[in-house]
């Protein structure tokens, strides 16, 4: 539910709308003025312009698409202004994508389960990468809960929700107890935080961090990494977050890999590693 597997080809791609909470987005190789226009591009005609442009330069490119070989997969979130493909400046065909509400993995959700499968037995993408973003909708809609949010939004950003009320990370503990109701707010806040309160960039951080974990722990990955015998997988696994006001990618430092083979170290600037992410048994 909400959520779109794709291989990025062209520099229009649109995730699918959940009542109240998700907007369309670009990516693809889209410039940044365009990107000033993008409340003016909703009409079907301008759909079919993009599509020509976009032809006429496929068929200069060097590589069709069907002739990629992606070797990145992104979990990312539906209401991400800017694609992997723009983020990341990357060719057309390289780049897989599955987007949901709050870029989640959860083995229970067969779509993006069978996403992470395909990307890597199918196209044997050599990394996959949970790209969260400041300011996300789904962790807002999580923090403030309104009370018209629709019941499968609700649902779905449940999780993050349970992270948020039960998360101790300070930054996360000082803004929900801001938000309780006291003597002189009765009724607590119920406006959404700003996206840059320390607190929901925290939120998520953590919300980032438990999604690398569920692929850690109940992907085919978990499977094929607790028996490096038969392991033919050489994928690691990776948490980013997006800043969408600076553009700036920052590692989680949380990847992992195959037992006993080096993690290769993302050159994006590391946040501290989640304390004792690392202790378990791949470790």
């Amino acid at each position: 539910m909400f959520m779109q597997t794709l291989v990025s080809a062209s520099p229009f791609q649109s995730t699918p709308t959940a009542p109240g909470l998700a907007t369309s987005k670009y990516d693809g190789q889209a410039p940044f003025d365009t990107l000033r226009n993008s409340t003016e591009f909703r009409d079907l005609l301008q759909l079919h312009e993009g599509n020509q442009k976009f032809r006429e330069r496929l068929m200069q490119a060097e590589t069709m698409v069907s002739q990629q070989n992606p070797g990145f997969m992104f979990i990312g979130c539906v209401d991400n202004r800017l694609g992997p493909s723009a983020i990341f400046n990357a060719p057309v065909g390289s780049i897989i994508t599955h987007n949901n509400i709050g870029n989640q993995y959860s083995s229970k959700d067969h779509s993006v389960a069978a996403a992470v499968s395909y990307a890597v037995e199918s196209s044997q993408v050599q990394h996959i990468i949970v790209l969260g973003h400041y300011g996300c909708k789904g962790a807002e809609v999580a923090i403030t809960m309104p009370r018209k949010v629709h019941k499968l939004i609700r649902t779905w950003t449940k999780p993050i929700a349970e992270l948020y009320s039960t998360s101790r990370r300070a930054e996360i503990v000082r803004l929900r107890d801001s938000r309780k109701p006291h003597r002189e707010r009765p009724n607590g806040i119920k406006e959404a935080p700003p996206s840059s309160d320390a607190g929901f960039r925290a939120l998520v951080e953590e919300n980032v961090k438990r999604s690398v974990r569920e692929i850690r722990d109940s992907s085919l990955l978990a499977k094929a990494y607790s028996k490096p015998s038969t392991n033919n997988f050489d994928v690691f696994v990776h948490g980013f977050v997006f800043d969408e006001t600076t553009g700036e990618v920052i590692n989680l430092s949380i990847s992992f890999g195959p037992p006993g083979r080096p993690i290769p170290q993302p050159p994006f600037r590391a946040f501290a590693a989640a304390q004792r992410f690392h202790n378990d048994r791949y470790y």
